[in-house]
């Protein structure tokens, strides 16, 4: 299995950085790799993304079912390839630090299947950290930056 774990403070109260969380359309788009999204349901999206690593590159679909929302500080939710070589799980979980600051903190983890998986394992355990830190850090700019948009992927 596969983790990662990455924390930050933002300078904003926790309802702002909620507001913006609860709405997984919201981060979607801030996701490395992101193409498009679909929503299935109020709680089921699959997410079109493009991962390029030195020469190889990969477009992969991810179905992420968001398993539970409890306001104002968690959300957890799953993910998996269409063809069920990676599942995984994660979480966001928001913390009210004072009346002008919280933290959000994120973690995945991956499991990867097949002789693919067990080659590429070694791989993805290093760029895990590394991506969940820019998936957090593309999330909250729009928070922190009044006229910002998107990081650009």
């Amino acid at each position: 299995m596969l983790k990662a774990v990455y924390s930050v403070k933002i300078d904003l109260p926790q309802s702002a950085v909620w507001n913006y969380l609860e709405d997984w359309s919201n981060w979607a788009r801030q996701v490395p790799g992101y193409q498009t999204h679909t929503e299935v349901s109020t709680v089921e999206s699959i997410w079109e993304l493009h991962g390029r690593v030195g020469s190889m590159a990969k477009d992969v679909k991810m179905h992420v079912s968001i398993m539970e929302i409890t306001a104002p500080s968690i959300v957890q939710f799953r993910v998996r390839d269409s063809e069920n070589r990676c599942l995984g799980s994660g979480c966001f979980d928001l913390s009210q630090l004072s009346d002008r600051s919280s933290e959000l903190t994120c973690f995945i983890e991956l499991e990867l299947k097949g002789l693919a998986g067990k080659m590429s394992a070694p791989l993805i355990a290093s760029l895990l950290p590394v991506l969940l830190e820019k998936l957090v850090q593309r999330m909250i700019k729009p928070l922190t930056e009044a006229d910002s948009v998107a990081l650009p992927l």
